[in-house]
């Protein structure tokens, strides 16, 4: 998915992302394994990653790093408990 081509603009794409659990946000299922995690926070992180998201997208793409790394941290902990 690139920022240029999100349906509804780039703002509303953000909201959706802020609205989904921590396993939606890194587009895995309930359960999965961490390895399966550390793998989709990986892609998505490279995805969204201010310098690959261009200017067009650059304030915007850093929230959405951080709302990756919360949600992997909420992961995370989940799987230790």
């Amino acid at each position: 998915m690139k920022w240029t081509n999100l349906d509804g603009g780039y703002k509303n794409q953000l909201e959706i992302i802020r609205s989904q659990t921590p396993y939606a946000r890194l587009g895995v299922e309930f359960g999965a394994t961490m390895d399966e995690v550390k793998r989709a926070y990986r892609l998505k992180v490279k995805l969204y990653h201010p310098d690959r998201a261009g200017d067009f997208m650059e304030h915007h793409a850093t929230e959405v790093i951080k709302l990756l790394n919360q949600a992997f941290e909420t992961i995370k902990q989940d799987s230790v408990s």
